[in-house]
């Protein structure tokens, strides 16, 4: 016999936290969630760059990023696909053992510069404020006075000067939106053990916090496309897979015609629990019906409907998934 038992309700554990927080870049409906860290995955002469180009290409015309880091040892031959980005040349990085520390120390750099903007223009605007007429500019204190002939707003007789009102750097105001891509150096020896890759793994969104957050972010966050000619070991070199902490934190996938069983096996294996093996298999098979052909699997969908794309540009919905973007 079944035994209820009684219920004693408590106070503690009932405030709901504060979820507005995501670290995550405004998209349009059918563009990818970003910061995200994705992997392209597909031999030589698949389609690696030119995909990853055409993902770019959607993003500059959303502006979605305001400064684009590479880290590549083949720039050069592969400039064609990536000068449209316009990169500074100092964003450009051969792989080393701290060339993923760099970009981070840049990133934490635009939080910085976010932060001395904010307080520039916060100044400006009670500057402002403090001289529209006579009776604001006698309640100025000393200390402000100060303030506002260190920022060149007044000379030290005490008259105003010709100033700007603070302009940020980049063409949309807001706290800079980031995007890495690596090309071929997963394996490369200069990478191993790097402390800056783990962390790129386990916290991309987070990176560079903020001072104050901004709308939904705390964190200047990076995301991270990886091109890479195997998903996991073997091969050495240049091309010895993508490692494990990166292949577990990926958000976004796409892949190329592979034949091999024990990969897919392991692509499988590791997304157990994450998706339908048997949508996986078909929404694969479907895709890969040409030798440039690619499948993008989204593990974290604005939509149950967006989870496959074939050649970016069409969704593959299966029976099973019923569109939730009106339910939200």
């Amino acid at each position: 016999m079944s035994v209820k038992p009684k219920i004693k309700k408590i106070n503690e554990y009932n405030k709901v936290p504060d979820t507005s927080i995501t670290n995550e870049y405004p998209t349009s409906k059918n563009s990818l969630t970003t910061p995200y860290l994705m992997l392209v995955v597909g031999g030589r002469n698949t389609g690696k760059s030119y995909t990853t180009a055409k993902i770019l290409q959607q993003s500059k015309l959303d502006k979605t990023y305001d400064r684009y880091f590479m880290i590549t040892s083949s720039y050069q031959s592969n400039k064609k696909y990536w000068n449209f980005l316009d990169m500074s040349e100092e964003d450009i990085f051969l792989p080393s053992h701290d060339s993923v520390d760099k970009v981070i120390e840049q990133l934490e750099f635009e939080a910085e510069d976010w932060s001395d903007y904010i307080l520039e223009k916060e100044l400006y605007d009670k500057f402002i404020e403090q001289t529209k007429n006579s009776e604001s500019l006698s309640a100025i204190s000393n200390y402000d006075l100060q303030l506002y002939q260190d920022a060149g707003f007044i000379n030290n007789e005490g008259d105003l000067t010709e100033f700007e009102k603070p302009s940020w750097k980049y063409e949309i105001e807001r706290p800079a939106q980031c995007i890495l891509i690596c090309d071929d150096i997963l394996g490369s020896p200069a990478l191993a053990n790097s402390k800056g890759l783990t962390k790129l793994a386990i916290m991309n969104r987070h990176i560079a916090p903020l001072n104050e957050p901004y709308k939904n972010r705390s964190a200047i966050g990076c995301a991270c496309i990886f091109l890479t000619q195997q998903y996991s070991g073997g091969g050495g070199g240049a091309h010895g897979g993508i490692p494990r902490g990166l292949r577990l934190n990926a958000t976004h996938l796409i892949f190329f015609e592979n034949k091999s069983s024990d990969v897919m096996k392991k692509i499988l294996e590791e997304l157990n629990g994450t998706l339908d093996e048997e949508e996986f298999i078909n929404a694969y098979k479907y895709a890969i019906r040409e030798k440039h052909d690619n499948l993008m699997v989204d593990l974290h969908p604005k939509c149950v409907t967006k989870r496959y794309r074939r050649n970016l540009s069409q969704f593959l919905i299966f029976p099973t998934q019923e569109c939730e973007c009106n339910k939200k």
